[in-house]
């Protein structure tokens, strides 16, 4: 098993008109794969009611059996961002 870390966004206009993603939520998960976090996170976070437009998965490296000691882990570099208006 891994642990990702699971990030909801709006996107959202700021008072320039220029858009900006704002996050939502964050949530630690442990998955065997980027899609099944992204499944778990969305039942955790209620992802209906968030309504969120853009979801991005990071697989974080050093963390132990405990998702929620995941905020001071280090990354790797595989990031997989969904964004809901291209589906």
């Amino acid at each position: 098993m891994n642990h990702y870390r699971v990030s909801f966004y709006k996107d959202l206009l700021n008072s320039d008109g220029h858009s900006f993603k704002c996050l939502q939520r964050q949530i630690d998960v442990e998955s065997n794969d980027p899609s099944q976090a992204v499944l778990l996170a969305e039942r955790l976070a209620d992802n209906v009611r968030l309504n969120a437009d853009c979801v991005e998965v990071v697989r974080l490296t050093g963390v132990h059996h405990e998702p929620a000691q995941a905020a001071g882990a280090s990354t790797a570099p595989c990031k997989h961002t969904w964004n809901r208006a291209a589906q």
